[in-house]
């Protein structure tokens, strides 16, 4: 039996994230999301406005031109870039320093387990926007204070 690579590959938006952040991108911010059916992971990306915002999880499956049987070979710093080349006019909303955001981000990435990923909510209404994220593994991530107001 083939492995399913479709959280692997999705848990890299968040690690090119991480990876832009350390490029001076600290107005980046991440909205994931849990679909209606509960069966798809949804990732938007805004600036920290809230003006403008790219859905990466749509995004990301276009890389390499797989789908959840294959694994994106990319590494994060190799999607940063690409990210950057083609989305100029998103990214360059997101210039600047949060050294909060940017801390908290890198702390909850690097709470992940391989095999999982945070959502802020359910698109199906079961979970409102809290004081913490939950994970695909039932785990709970504290938000910064007024993080909910993003989404």
């Amino acid at each position: 039996m083939k492995s399913n690579f479709y959280i692997k590959n999705n848990q890299k938006i968040l690690f090119m994230v991480k990876e832009l952040h350390k490029r001076g991108f600290g107005k980046l911010r991440v909205i994931p999301s849990i679909s209606p059916s509960g069966l798809a992971w949804r990732c938007v990306l805004i600036n920290q406005t809230k003006k403008y915002k790219f859905i990466a999880s749509t995004w990301i499956q276009t890389i390499e031109n797989i789908d959840s049987r294959g694994e994106i070979k990319l590494s994060p710093k190799e999607l940063a870039g690409l990210f950057i080349k083609k989305n100029v006019e998103f990214i360059e909303h997101c210039k600047g320093k949060n050294e909060e955001y940017e801390k908290w981000f890198n702390q909850v990435v690097k709470s992940l387990k391989n095999d999982e990923l945070p959502y802020a909510f359910d698109l199906s209404d079961f979970f409102f926007p809290t004081s913490y994220w939950l994970t695909t593994k039932g785990n709970e991530i504290r938000t910064l204070p007024n993080e909910k107001d993003y989404y």
